[in-house]
């Protein structure tokens, strides 16, 4: 009791209250602390093992993270300090909106941390964001099964705390390993290289509590805010979250029968909810919808349900789901999903379903929300709306976290309910329950390896599997019966604690709970929960044995999810500033990247390795001196040793330097449709890049540098060698950044026909219709059965280049083509037709009247059958051996004469580039006439445009670049990027906030009367 007034010792009352809060902190804090420290020493095991950092050189880095992610994150990293812009880089490509990137890719308030790292540490960053995100997807699964089950008679978030807080110490350990369960999965592992989707997961369960306390409470504030926190942390899994909250909005409903003339009241608030707190996101997702409308999202829409309406597994395939040690297929063609989670889960599932202390209703609604989830995992149309209807090229059912979170609530349910049984009744439920999750994984098990003979997993994974869910239930059951689980606080009796706590007044409990409340238990269950004797101490035991075996099958699913790391922290640093000294003895390479000034007034400080995180030296700092040294670079070498083939990376984005390379589904689709007529890559989610010097085409795109490791056509050998053979080469027809032409800035492009284009584009830039183009005589040779073998002969002197269109089936948008090996008189050239080699190929010098040989075989490792967008599917039978010769390939020879006379009708003399930053170009343009300044930069819709301080219209040349018209004369032209609609999307979002307060505010204050009165 609290004593107030002269009554009160001063001294052992403070020291009384003090204590209080300590203990109070204590019970609060430790549950939230253990479900944090469980998952982080179980990652450290699991990277001592796998010998990754900090225990050794192997990096968490799996699949897009080295060639996409990591560099991302270095980006970011250039912008926490100031030294870029957040809404436009320069290095995206050949330049490009950032903000949509960022909002898809960076915007985790995780990400803060990566202010304390530079470019070259951003593997070091990695594990440590597996150890901050990874851990605290347990923490906030915590919140919601502890508000959901212990605290669900509470009023506020501060009862809530409280009740929680309360409950016996035994069901709040359960609840913690459930948790790190669920935060310890194969989606949050083996999909944990999608760093930016621990986001979802993290705020998935806040938001489905949220949901829970405005059903039962109509508290509005939760699910407001968590649901707004998800779409700005990650719009992407923050659209799942929201899908997920209208799914458990009806699962509460249905399982809560005393809402019982409310539900309509409760589903108008629903709406108005949710419906604030997308419009508070609108500041994330109007700028980022328009951009992908521009991008991958051209894809996207209701159509895209149609593409493949089968049956995506076999239902019946249980062991491939969530067998120990199942490694997630990345890739479509794999399609295993990545939802393996431990075994206490799936007895606690079956224990739920089988559970009678659970009412009637509430485990029909539990089952119905599980399979209703679940039917994404066998309807691909249900999975693509998951997706934000775009059909699943890779990491296939992203909505695992989803599925998993509902079956860990489940399961968590099921095995609380437990302790309102008695011993036999327990027996029973363990059996049943965990009998049917057992006879689930090994029937299953059978049925595939009779039908297939044999299975996807390891037989002994399988056995392990099996032997889990054997001692899970075994170990479930007996430690549920120890006092320290089933007594409740004040000595309440099990079953009328665990009623008030699961059902409280929302009338959810079971009507068998509801009718033993206040009653005594018989006489066997209150024998077991004796303080004294062998059995609590066997029960204890028991307990013990289940956290450990919990921990160690959590250690060894770990330590396999991450068995498939193998870059190393070392060879990435290496790359990278191998890269950053190649590239700072280029003329102007990294000219326009903002963080070069930015850098080099830090380079003399004692912390520059820390400060000066655009990585580039001081020779690089003082090229960028003058803003006319612009530089793009054409680079054909593979950051990473092996082969570019099966796609670009991101490594000129963090070094600040313009080329093509650019990885990323955000990218503006107008550049890819360019880049593609032109020949230099295929439209793919993948982004753009650069594999071979196209002499006509480089030229037009202001191409100054080309590594390459054999001689381009029309280039001069530089001294920077990269590395063995790789070196740069000097463009001498490089145009500058600005031209202008008298043409009409438009060109009809022919699909699958990139020579012709380029033929076309250099006519109507120099208004002259003289080709450089000559013909090719290509003749097959018959008798390779491995090969389709020609003879190549030049009607001229000069560069010959060759396409192979149907090969790469360019409809097909998802994928690359028939991935094959191209060899000139025997010496391969190009590994070309995958997602990063479909590409017009120099093929080298001809000689008039001189023949080659050119030989292209199909990769037998290759998947010959090809899914497009409306389902039907081609192979290489098809698109390879059957085509024509005519058809399968087109070469053709430059003539560097024409070129350079029509190069030399381009007017290009009188620009000046003042100004080339990250989101502004300023330069001054002497034009011999009236006429469009074609500027070689990427068109977007967020570009303005003045000429002699006047507005002018930018327009899209060519489809792709940008063009202004200027007059005769000297003008003054500034072009600068503001992401289109991001004023919009603010101005929504701040309407959205303030009206969800004032509407809170208003609805309290109404409240406040009510009660006065």
């Amino acid at each position: 009791m609290y004593i107030s007034g002269n009554d009160a010792p001063e001294q052992p009352h403070q020291r009384l209250t003090a204590r209080t809060r300590a203990s109070r902190f204590a019970r609060t804090a430790a549950p939230y602390l253990a479900a944090f420290a469980i998952p982080f020493c179980v990652l450290l095991a699991a990277f001592a093992m796998r010998g990754i950092w900090p225990f050794g050189d192997v990096s968490v880095m799996l699949y897009d993270m080295p060639v996409q992610y990591a560099e991302y994150f270095g980006w970011l990293i250039q912008v926490l300090h100031g030294q870029g812009s957040l809404l436009y880089s320069n290095a995206a490509g050949l330049g490009g909106g950032m903000f949509s990137l960022f909002t898809y890719y960076l915007s985790s308030p995780f990400n803060l941390i990566a202010f304390f790292f530079t470019p070259e540490t951003v593997p070091q960053l990695f594990s440590v964001l597996y150890l901050t995100k990874i851990p605290a997807c347990a923490v906030c699964c915590l919140v919601l099964l502890r508000g959901r089950l212990l605290a669900a008679d509470a009023a506020s978030w501060r009862e809530a705390r409280t009740a929680a807080a309360s409950a016996p110490a035994g069901r709040q350990a359960l609840l913690v390993l459930l948790a790190c369960a669920y935060a310890l999965t194969s989606y949050v592992l083996g999909y944990a290289s999608n760093i930016m989707w621990l986001d979802g997961v993290i705020m998935a369960p806040l938001a489905a509590l949220g949901t829970y306390r405005l059903v039962q409470r109509r508290a509005c504030g939760g699910l407001f805010a968590t649901c707004a926190c998800a779409i700005v942390f990650n719009w992407y899994t923050g659209y799942m979250v929201c899908l997920l909250c209208v799914l458990w909005f009806f699962y509460e409903l249905a399982r809560d029968h005393s809402l019982r003339g409310h539900r309509l009241r409760r589903c108008w608030r629903f709406a108005a909810t949710m419906a604030l707190a997308v419009g508070a996101g609108m500041v994330v997702l109007i700028p980022t919808a328009l951009a992908l409308l521009g991008g991958k999202g051209t894809h996207a829409g209701l159509a895209s349900l149609a593409c493949n309406t089968g049956l995506a597994r076999n239902p019946l395939a249980v062991a491939d789901l969530f067998c120990i040690g199942t490694l997630p297929g990345i890739t479509t063609q794999a399609n295993l999903p990545a939802l393996t989670i431990s075994a206490l889960v799936l007895v606690g599932v079956g224990m739920f379903l089988a559970n009678g202390a659970v009412g009637r209703r509430e485990r029909i609604a539990g089952a119905a929300c599980a399979r209703g989830m679940a039917t994404s995992l066998v309807f691909t149309p249900v999975a693509t709306s998951w997706s934000g209807f775009v059909p699943e090229s890779s990491y296939t059912n992203r909505n695992g976290f989803a599925i998993l979170l509902v079956m860990t609530v489940l399961a968590a349910e099921g095995l609380l309910a437990l302790s309102r049984l008695d011993a036999r009744q327990r027996r029973g439920c363990a059996l049943l329950g965990g009998g049917a999750a057992l006879a689930s994984v090994a029937g299953s098990a059978a049925w595939l390896y009779m039908a297939k003979g044999s299975l996807p997993q390891a037989p002994e994974l399988v056995a392990l599997e099996c032997g889990l869910l054997t001692a899970f239930t075994l170990l479930a059951t007996g430690a549920t019966g120890t006092r320290s689980v089933i007594a409740g606080p004040d000595d309440k009796d099990a079953s009328d604690t665990e009623a008030e706590q699961i059902g409280g007044k929302t009338g959810s409990a079971s009507p068998e709970a509801r009718a033993t409340r206040g009653k005594a238990s018989p006489s066997p269950a209150r024998t077991d929960s004796l303080p004294h004797g062998p059995q609590p101490i066997l029960r204890a035991a028991l307990c013990v044995a289940l956290v450990c075996m919990f921990i160690g099958e959590q250690a060894f699913s770990a330590q396999a999810q991450l068995s498939r790391c193998r870059y190393t922290v070392s060879s990435y640093t290496d790359t990278l500033t191998e890269l950053e000294n190649f590239y700072s003895q280029l003329d102007g390479a990294i000219a326009g990247n903002e963080a070069v000034s930015d850098s080099e007034s830090d380079s003399d400080s004692d912390e520059s390795k820390v400060d000066d995180v655009s990585g580039t030296g001081s020779a690089a700092a003082d090229d960028a001196d003058s803003a006319s040294a612009f530089a793009r670079v054409g680079n054909t070498a593979p950051y990473w040793g092996g082969s570019k083939a099966n796609g670009p990376d991101n490594m000129a984005l963090v070094l600040g330097v313009s080329t093509f390379d650019h990885y990323s589904s955000t990218q503006e689709y107008r550049i890819q449709q360019l880049l593609h007529d032109l020949g230099y890559s295929k439209v793919t989610p993948f982004g753009t890049y650069y594999m071979s010097s196209n002499v006509i085409a480089d030229a037009l795109l202001g191409v100054t540098d080309i590594v390459d490791d054999q001689p381009p056509a029309a280039a001069e050998p530089e001294e920077a060698v990269l590395r063995g053979t790789w070196r740069a080469y000097r463009n001498e027809l490089a145009l500058p950044l600005g031209w202008g032409t008298t043409g009409s800035a438009h060109v009809d492009w022919q699909e699958g026909r990139p020579l012709d284009n380029q033929d076309a584009m250099l006519a109507d830039a120099a208004d002259n219709d003289a080709s450089a183009l000559s013909a090719v005589d290509v003749q097959e040779c018959d008798g390779d059965q491995d090969a389709r073998t020609y003879t190549l002969t030049p009607s001229a002197d000069g560069p010959v280049y060759l396409y192979t269109p149907t090969a790469f089936v360019n409809d097909l948008y998802y994928e690359g083509g028939i991935v094959c090996e191209l060899r000139v008189d025997g010496s391969l050239v190009q590994t070309i037709g995958g997602r990063g080699s479909c590409n017009q190929v120099y093929l080298g010098w001809g000689h008039a009247g001189q023949s080659m040989q050119v030989a292209i075989k199909p990769l037998a490792e290759q998947p010959y059958e090809l899914r497009f967008e409306d389902g039907t599917m081609t192979n290489a039978q098809s698109a390879f051996w059957d085509v024509p010769a005519n058809e399968l390939m087109q070469a053709g020879t430059v003539d560097l004469q024409i070129l350079e006379n029509q190069l030399s009708r381009i007017d290009s003399a009188g620009f000046a580039l003042t100004a080339y930053e990250n989101g502004r170009i300023a330069a001054t343009f002497n034009a011999a006439q009236d006429e469009t300044l074609v500027i070689s930069q990427p068109y977007e819709d967020g570009w303005t445009a003045t000429v002699n301080g006047k507005p002018v219209e930018v327009q899209a040349a060519y489809d792709g670049l940008m063009g202004i018209p200027v007059q005769t004369g000297d003008n003054v032209v500034e072009l600068r990027y503001l992401t289109p609609g991001l004023v919009p999307g603010a101005v929504v979002g701040i309407a959205s906030v303030t009206l969800f307060a004032v509407w809170r505010i208003a609805a309290r204050r109404r409240s406040m009367l009510q009660d006065g009165e």
